[in-house]
C-alpha cells in the first residue's frame, strides 16, 4: 500500500519504546540503515509522495533539503540543483549535473526525465558526487527511484483522485503469482484536467493528460539465480504552462516603434500566438495551445547470480522517446519569441558488477558500464515580429561512455570504518551535421553554407572518494569523506549564424566536495538528528553566457568557469514528543562564488570587428538558492479498527540570485500545505484529502529574458486541493 497510502511519517507498528520508522535503502547498492551510510541522503517514501500529491520529479524539490527543481523557460526539460550545483541549458543534448536513476537504470535524457512518479516504493536524494557505485557520473547528486516489485500473494489495488480545476489522477496496480517461481506487476496511472492558466478570450492552458505503465516479471530460475524483467512506457499529450510578463514587453517598440505589451498584473495569466510563417515550419496552426507531448518506452532486464562469495548482475537497459513541443517564450500573442522542439533519443546501456557478501569486515563492490546514447533534433525559432526571419537548429549526436567503477569498506575496529572507491570512465560525444538556418516568411533560407559536419570530444578522467565513519557510541555516527566527481563535457545547440565558433566544445567540470557530518538518534527521546557541513571546490564549472564571433557579434554559449567554490550545511530531524505525533524539519545552507571567471555581456564594434566587453565575475553569487527548509507534522488517532491520521507541512526557498541581473533574481516564498485520510486497519479502503499553497501564495519558479526586452516569468501553482478514495483486494 505505499503508492495509495495516507503517507504517515511512523510505522504503524511502531511502539511506545519505537516511534520513529527505522529506513533501510539501496543507496550504496546494500540494504542498509539510512543512520548507517556515511553520506547525506534523504528518504522520501511512496506513500508520502501520494500524501503530498506528488506525481513528477518538479514536486521533489519540497521534501527535501537543498534540492531545487526548475523547468527550463517553462519547458519540459527539468533542471536540477543540489547544494547550489546545477546545470541551466534549454537545448537537449547536454548531461545533468544530477544523475536519474530507476531501480538502478540511468536515465540519461534530459527532457524524458519529467515522466510520472507511480507505483514507487521510495525516492533516494543522494548530495554530493557520485560514481564510485554507479554507472553514471555526477558532480551534485543523484536522485534514485525505487520501484515496488511483484509480490507472491495476488493483490490489487485502485485508487481515484479528484482535484481543483477538474484534474484527475488514477491508479491501478494487480500483483502476485502467475506460475511456479514467476511473480507479476501491472500497474499504470492517468493524468487528466488541471488547466489553470487564463489565456486570452477565456482559452485555458495547463491542460495534463499523461498516461504511463509498466509491466515487471520476477522470476527465480533455482536457489541461486534470478531474473528481472521491466517493460514500460508512457504517452503525453499536456498544454505545456505558459509565462507571464513581470515588466511591459518592449521587444517592438525597441526594434521597430512597434507596441509595447502591458506587463501581467495576475501571475495566471498567459498568452500564446505565432506568425503563420513558423506555424508552416513548425507544423501547428498559428493558435495553436503550447504543448509538450512525449512518448517514451524501453526495457531492461536484470539477472543475478548468488555465488559462494557473493553475487554477480548484469543489468541491461534499452529506452528510447520521441518528443514535440511548442512553447511561447515571449509571453504574448505576438510573434516574437516562439520555439518548437522535434526530438528522436534512444539510450541502451549495460552494467556488470561484482559484490561481495555483507557480512565480512572487508565488502566490496566492482563493476564495469557502457552506454550508448543517439540523439536527432531540430530546435525551431520564431522571431517574425521581432527580426524579421525564423530559425532553426538541427544536428545529431551520438555518445559512448565506457566505465569501470569499485568501492570497498573495511571495519578497521568494532567503531571504526574506512571506505574507499575509485572509477575511470571515458566518454567520446560526436555532433554531426550541425545546421543552423534563417529563414525568411517566404521560407527562403539566406544562410544556407552555416554548417557543421563533424565535432567532437573525447575525455578519459578518474574520478572516487575516501570515507571514514566512527561510531563513538551507540546510535551516534561521525563521519568525513572527501570526494571527485566529473560531469560531462558537450556542446552549445542555440541559434546562431557562426556554427563552427558556436559549437566548439565546453570541458568537463570537475568537484572535488569535502563533508564532514553527524547522524544520531537518542532512542528515550524518540529523535532522530542527521546535520553535515560541505565545501565544494569547483573546476571548469558549466555555465550559460556568450562568446563573441569577431565577424557576427555576440554568440549565446555554455562556457567554463576555471574556479567558484560552494560551502554550506544541512540538517534533518524527526522527532515523535507524543506517542502518535511525529514532527520533521529540515533545512539547507549553500553559498557560492565565482573564484575566477570573466564573461562577456556586450560587444562593441571597432573597426568592423566585434569585439567582447568583459566583466570579471569574481566574488558574484552562484545562481541557487542559499536556504531551504522543510518541515511537517503528522499525527493518529487510534479508532478502534479505523486509523485518523492529519498533517500540515511547509517549504521555504530564499531568493534566487541569477547570473542576469537583480531583474532576474527569483523571490523567497513559502507554501504551506496540509493532508488527512482516514480508513481501516486492514488497509482495505481509505480516503484521504490534500491542499498544497493552501495560502494561495502568488510566486514566480524562474524569470529569464528570451530576446531583449521580453522579461517573461513561470508562475508556481496557485492553491490546489483534492481528495482520493483508495481501494485495496
Amino acid at each position: 500500500m505505499t503508492l495509495f497510502a495516507a503517507a504517515p511519517a511512523f510505522a504503524q507498528s511502531s511502539s511506545e519504546h519505537d516511534r520513529l520508522e527505522h529506513i533501510t535503502v539501496t543507496a550504496n547498492r546494500r540494504v542498509q540503515n539510512t543512520q548507517n551510510i556515511a553520506a547525506s541522503v534523504s528518504v522520501v517514501s511512496g506513500a508520502q509522495l501520494a500524501a503530498r500529491n506528488v506525481h513528477d520529479v518538479f514536486g521533489l524539490q519540497f521534501l527535501t533539503p537543498s534540492l531545487q527543481v526548475t523547468p527550463q523557460f517553462g519547458s519540459g526539460q527539468p533542471a536540477f540543483t543540489i547544494r547550489g550545483v546545477g546545470f541551466n541549458d534549454y537545448a537537449s543534448d547536454n548531461a545533468s549535473t544530477v544523475s536519474i536513476s530507476i531501480d538502478e537504470v540511468a536515465q540519461p535524457i534530459p527532457f524524458a526525465t519529467n515522466g510520472l512518479i507511480f507505483d514507487v516504493s521510495r525516492v533516494e536524494v543522494l548530495r554530493g558526487p557520485q560514481g564510485t557505485l554507479y554507472g553514471r557520473n555526477s558532480t551534485g547528486g543523484a536522485i534514485n527511484y525505487v520501484l515496488n516489485h511483484p509480490t507472491e500473494k495476488r493483490e490489487a489495488e485502485l485508487s481515484f483522485q479528484y482535484g481543483r480545476f477538474g484534474s484527475i489522477v488514477t491508479n491501478g496496480v494487480v500483483s502476485g503469482r502467475v506460475l511456479n517461481h514467476l511473480n507479476m506487476r501491472l500497474s499504470a496511472q492517468s493524468q487528466q484536467g488541471g488547466a489553470w492558466q487564463d489565456g486570452d478570450g477565456g482559452a485555458r492552458l495547463g491542460m495534463t493528460d499523461r498516461t504511463a505503465a509498466r509491466w515487471i516479471s520476477d522470476l527465480t530460475l533455482d536457489d541461486s539465480a534470478t531474473m528481472t524483467l521491466d517493460l514500460h512506457g508512457s504517452h503525453d499529450r499536456s498544454d505545456a504552462q505558459g509565462l507571464h510578463l513581470f515588466t511591459p514587453l518592449t521587444t517592438l517598440a525597441s526594434a521597430s516603434n512597434g507596441s509595447v505589451f502591458p506587463a501581467d498584473s495576475n501571475r495566471d495569466a498567459t498568452h500564446w500566438g505565432t506568425s503563420t510563417s513558423f506555424a508552416r515550419l513548425a507544423g501547428i496552426n498559428p493558435m495553436q495551445k503550447p504543448f509538450h507531448h512525449i512518448d517514451s518506452g524501453g526495457a531492461n532486464l536484470r539477472q543475478e547470480k548468488k555465488l559462494p562469495f557473493g553475487s554477480l548482475t548484469d543489468l541491461v537497459s534499452f529506452d528510447a522517446a520521441n518528443r514535440r513541443e511548442y512553447d511561447n517564450f515571449d509571453g504574448s500573442s505576438a510573434a516574437i519569441a516562439d520555439v518548437a522542439f522535434n526530438t528522436r533519443a534512444n539510450s541502451f546501456a549495460n552494467e556488470l558488477r561484482l559484490k561481495s557478501h555483507d557480512e565480512r569486515p572487508l565488502t566490496w563492490i566492482g563493476g564495469i558500464y557502457y552506454a550508448h546514447q543517439y540523439l536527432a533534433d531540430q530546435y525551431l525559432s520564431g522571431f517574425a515580429q521581432s527580426f524579421g526571419i525564423n530559425r532553426s537548429v538541427a544536428y545529431r549526436q551520438n555518445v559512448n561512455t565506457v566505465s569501470g567503477f569499485g568501492q570497498a569498506r573495511y571495519q578497521i575496529t568494532h567503531e571504526l570504518a574506512l571506505t574507499g572507491g575509485f572509477r575511470i570512465e571515458h566518454e567520446s560525444r560526436v555532433l554531426q551535421d550541425f545546421a543552423a538556418y534563417n529563414y525568411l516568411p517566404s521560407g527562403v533560407i539566406t544562410n544556407p553554407g552555416n554548417i557543421v559536419g563533424r565535432r567532437s570530444l573525447n575525455y578519459t578522467k578518474p574520478s572516487g572518494k575516501l570515507e571514514l565513519d566512527y561510531h563513538p557510541v551507540e546510535h551516534d555516527m561521525i563521519y568525513a569523506s572527501v570526494s571527485r566527481g566529473i560531469k560531462s563535457g558537450g556542446f552549445t545547440t542555440y541559434n546562431t549564424v557562426a556554427a563552427r565558433a558556436s559549437t566548439d566544445p565546453f570541458r568537463p567540470e570537475e568537484l572535488w566536495a569535502y563533508e564532514l557530518g553527524n547522524k544520531a538518534e537518542f532512542p528515550s527521546a524518540h529523535l532522530r538528528l542527521n546535520v553535515s557541513a560541505f565545501y565544494y571546490d569547483y573546476h571548469n564549472e558549466q555555465i550559460q553566457s556568450a562568446v563573441v564571433n569577431p565577424s557576427t557579434g555576440l554568440i549565446g554559449a555554455i562556457v567554463n568557469a576555471p574556479r567558484s567554490h560552494v560551502a554550506g550545511g544541512e540538517f534533518e530531524a524527526q522527532w515523535s514528543p507524543l506517542p502518535h505525533l511525529i514532527l520533521t524539519q529540515s533545512g539547507g545552507w549553500a553559498v557560492g562564488q565565482f573564484d575566477r571567471f570573466s564573461s562577456v555581456f556586450a560587444t562593441q564594434r571597432v573597426n568592423g570587428v566585434y569585439v567582447p566587453i568583459v566583466r570579471n565575475r569574481r566574488g558574484d553569487s552562484l545562481p541557487a538558492p542559499k536556504l531551504t527548509f522543510n518541515g511537517s507534522a503528522t499525527y493518529s488517532w487510534n479508532l478502534g479498527r479505523y486509523i485518523l491520521r492529519s498533517g500540515i507541512n511547509y517549504s521555504l526557498r530564499s531568493t534566487y540570485h541569477s547570473l542576469f541581473g537583480n531583474l532576474y533574481d527569483v523571490a523567497g516564498y513559502t507554501l504551506v500545505g496540509a493532508n488527512a485520510s482516514f480508513g481501516p486497519r486492514s488497509g482495505l479502503w481509505s480516503i484521504a484529502a490534500f491542499g498544497n499553497n493552501v495560502l494561495n501564495k502568488r510566486y514566480d519558479v524562474e524569470r529569464n529574458f528570451f530576446v531583449n526586452g521580453d522579461n517573461i516569468a513561470f508562475a508556481g501553482l496557485p492553491a490546489t486541493w483534492g481528495a482520493r478514495v483508495s481501494l485495496s483486494f
